[in-house]
C-alpha cells in the first residue's frame, strides 16, 4: 500500500513540475493579447497637461482598431487611420488631428503602454494604463 501511495505522490510532483514548466509561456501569451480596451495617459506638453484616453477595440478578424477622446475639451471618438500590435509592441497613426497624430509604445512587465505620441513632427513621452471597468 505504501509503495502505490508513493507512487502516485511522484506522479503528482511530476505533474505539477510539467504545468509550471508551460505557465509563462500562457502568461506571455495573454500578455500579448491585452491590447483591446481602454488607456488612458496625461500627455504632457509645453504649458499644458491633458488626458487622453485610447479607446482600442479588436474586431472578429483580429484586426484593431482605435479611437482617441480628449475629456478636457469635449472630443470624443477622434478615428485613428491604422492601428497594429505585434508582441509587446503597439502602434497607432493617421488620427485625424491637426497635423496628424500618432502613438508608439512598448506594454512593460507592469501592464502599461510605455511610448511617445507623435504630432505636427514632435514627440512627447505618453505612458497609457488600462481604464478600470467601473470607471
Amino acid at each position: 500500500m505504501f509503495e502505490n501511495t508513493r507512487k502516485a505522490a511522484v506522479a503528482l510532483v511530476a505533474a505539477l513540475a510539467l504545468l509550471a514548466a508551460f505557465a509563462p509561456a500562457q502568461d506571455l501569451a495573454a500578455q500579448e493579447a491585452t491590447f483591446a480596451g481602454d488607456w488612458s495617459g496625461m500627455l504632457s506638453a509645453p504649458g499644458m497637461e491633458i488626458e487622453l484616453i485610447f479607446k482600442v477595440v479588436e474586431g472578429e478578424d483580429g484586426t484593431l482598431s482605435t479611437t482617441i477622446d480628449v475629456p478636457a475639451q469635449g472630443v470624443a471618438g477622434i478615428v485613428c487611420a491604422e492601428t497594429s500590435a505585434e508582441g509587446a509592441e503597439f502602434h497607432v497613426s493617421g488620427c485625424e488631428i491637426p497635423g496628424s497624430g500618432g502613438f508608439d509604445g512598448t506594454l512593460n512587465e507592469e501592464g502599461v503602454l510605455a511610448g511617445n505620441f507623435n504630432q505636427a513632427g514632435q514627440s512627447f513621452p505618453l505612458d497609457l494604463k488600462p481604464v478600470a471597468e467601473s470607471e
